[in-house]
């Protein structure tokens, strides 16, 4: 009892333990919330109440966690805030210039409520940022022992069991969420009923855990096994520490394998290459540890692989594919070419559908549409319950659903098209007795966009779509040099009325791209170009300091070598970033561990500068 007295009064652990504790709870927090929100939402989803499970009450939490380390930042000031120094100080205030910009960004947003507190789902307005800074800020200062990475380690070994064990069960297609006990505990009671079910839309062979979807799973990764395989490797004196180190390294290699993230996969590559550049002398010297991690990792990975019938590297050849269509030639492609329907024209007479080989032409006669081709030959459609299909070879694959849009309508003023018996576009009767296209969700008239675009032609598909997203998102930067259109506003200003193109990446036109899959491309879109050169600068300024005090060594003491492995993980973060965006269930990780990296790599520079007077 009296060691844990004395555990207690020590000022750096009391001041370090909410850290810890925020790190434990956030990220395994699920709880739905009704989102109410702007006009903006209804003009783009339909509706502006949506429920959301993984990330609302998540940042809520945060931002009370928050508002108490700032208190007890105030109330012991001159007792935490000591580390002064160059790159802290540069550091910092490239993080101001990052906050600076990101609230004036917030200030002049066209969508100042979802730029304060976030669109539903993902949550991070202008106040989640403020809260990653805060926790980025307070980590630097509260960490002043390396003693203390133990409590940064066991929370994150918590994640990971924890974790790994609801993906064991959401990977086999037995999702623990969903079950009766696991929709008690997310669903508030005002919510639930005896058919109340949950529609995850994560199929089995895939994990998400507690963090919202698999591909941040793979960002969560990218952080966590570099830390704690690096400390496996370096760690002699406390076995049976190594051994839980050992298990939260196999669990999350399963994680990633698991959530088939191929940006996790990237973010551990480049947390690899990196670790080779620091720890290239000590590979020599420890080759037989390191070949029986690498022997153990490979078994691992591909006992799992057996086990699962191929499923656990299947992304692995889709990755080389991507990698090798980056440098194929395709700047005669058009996508348009490769879908279905390549473009919707009107007419004074009728609305066309432009197919690959034909048109379908549509005008309203006689209280009915009438369908004829490009040569005004007309095109027998046969009604079934609402349903409209024909024997056309030409046109059999297109049939249409024909009724009123909705209960206020006062006739069949409605009429969907469906491609292959899949709903693609939408057409509303008009006054003028003429269709004209509408939005799925909204209802409302839309016209197709053809935005500029920015490489990628022909490679629309790669990434899952990726390149579509970017091609048509690093246009818009030149809008944001100074400043972005607002923290998760980027949904409203994406084209999304670029149907066709749409179409071809995604196999659907009826898809709302919500965000850029680039961790990079969202600050500069979200909060401006200068904010992106602010937040590259903080960490340039700590990899580029990582990498003077612990590269090419012939010895590391355990500061050095915690300090190393905060840098790769951080470095895992920021490569599976290239393809995965920031979301409340991992960021707070990633601001924790960067912060502790700075404090860590302050403590290590200044006991090499008394060593040099």
């Amino acid at each position: 009892m009296e060691n844990l007295k004395t555990f207690f009064k020590k000022k750096n652990i009391d001041f370090f333990f909410p850290i810890a504790f925020i790190l434990t709870i956030i990220p395994l927090i699920v709880r739905m919330t009704l989102v109410n929100s702007e006009q903006a939402v209804l003009d783009l989803f339909g509706t502006t109440a949506k429920t959301d499970l993984f990330s609302q009450r998540k940042a809520f939490l945060l931002i009370l966690f928050c508002i108490i380390l700032v208190c007890i930042s105030i109330i012991f000031f001159k007792k935490i805030f000591k580390k002064k120094d160059n790159v802290v100080n540069s550091i910092l205030i490239a993080s101001a210039v990052f906050l600076l910009f990101t609230f004036l960004s917030t200030v002049f947003s066209t969508y100042k409520e979802t730029a304060l507190w976030g669109i539903y789902d993902r949550a991070e307005g202008f106040v989640t940022i403020c809260c990653y800074i805060v926790l980025f800020i307070y980590s630097i200062y509260a960490f002043e022992n390396t003693n203390n990475y133990k409590y940064l380690i066991t929370p994150i070994l918590i994640l990971v069991f924890i974790n790994s064990f609801l993906g064991l069960f959401q990977y086999v297609g037995q999702d623990l969420i969903k079950t009766n006990l696991g929709t008690a505990i997310v669903i508030p009671s005002e919510y639930q009923s005896p058919n109340t079910k949950m529609n995850l839309l994560y199929e089995a062979g895939k994990l998400y855990g507690t963090l919202f979807h698999y591909n941040y799973v793979g960002s969560f990764v990218a952080i966590v096994l570099p830390i704690l395989l690096c400390l496996t490797v370096f760690e002699y004196e406390d076995i049976m520490y190594k051994i839980c180190l050992g298990i939260g390294v196999s669990l999350s290699i399963w994680l990633l394998f698991g959530s088939t993230s191929r940006a996790g996969i990237i973010g551990i590559i480049a947390s690899a290459i990196l670790g080779i550049i620091i720890f290239w002398k000590q590979l020599f010297k420890k080759w037989k540890s390191i070949l029986i991690c690498i022997a153990s990792l490979l078994v691992i990975a591909f006992a799992l692989n057996f086990a699962t019938k191929g499923a656990i590297l299947e992304k692995l050849p889709g990755l080389a594919s991507d990698i090798f269509s980056v440098f194929k030639d395709t700047n005669n492609f058009d996508y348009r070419d490769n879908v279905p329907v390549k473009d919707i024209k009107y007419t004074d007479k009728d609305t066309e559908i432009i197919l690959q080989n034909e048109t379908l032409k549509i005008s309203y006669e006689n209280t009915l549409p009438v369908f004829r081709n490009s040569k005004d030959e007309i095109i027998n459609y046969v009604k079934n319950n609402n349903i409209l299909t024909t024997d056309n070879e030409t046109f059999k694959s297109y049939s249409f659903k024909f009724g009123p849009i909705d209960n206020k309508s006062p006739r069949s003023d409605g009429l969907l098209l469906n491609v292959n018996n899949q709903p693609t576009f939408m057409f509303a009767l008009k006054d003028n007795n003429k269709y004209h296209l509408i939005n799925l969700n909204t209802k409302k008239d839309i016209d197709l966009e053809t935005p500029e675009t920015f490489g990628f032609k022909g490679k629309e598909k790669l990434g899952s779509a990726r390149g579509y997203i970017w091609s048509r998102s690093i246009p818009i930067i030149k809008n944001n040099l100074i400043l972005g259109g607002g923290p998760d506003t980027f949904a409203f200003r994406f084209p999304q009325n670029d149907l066709i193109a749409k179409y071809y990446a995604y196999d659907t036109p009826n898809m709302i791209v919500d965000k850029p899959h680039n961790l990079f491309l969202q600050i500069a879109l979200n909060e401006g170009v200068i904010a992106l050169i602010a937040f590259l600068a903080i960490m340039i300024i700590y990899i580029a300091d990582s990498i003077k005090l612990y590269a090419f060594k012939n010895y590391y003491n355990r500061p050095q070598v915690l300090g190393a492995a905060a840098c790769l993980g951080v470095t895992g973060y920021l490569f599976a970033g290239i393809f995965n965006d920031s979301v409340v269930s991992v960021a707070p990780i990633f601001w924790i561990i960067l912060g502790v990296g700075v404090a860590i790599n302050y403590m290590n520079r200044s006991e090499l500068n008394k060593k040099l007077k």
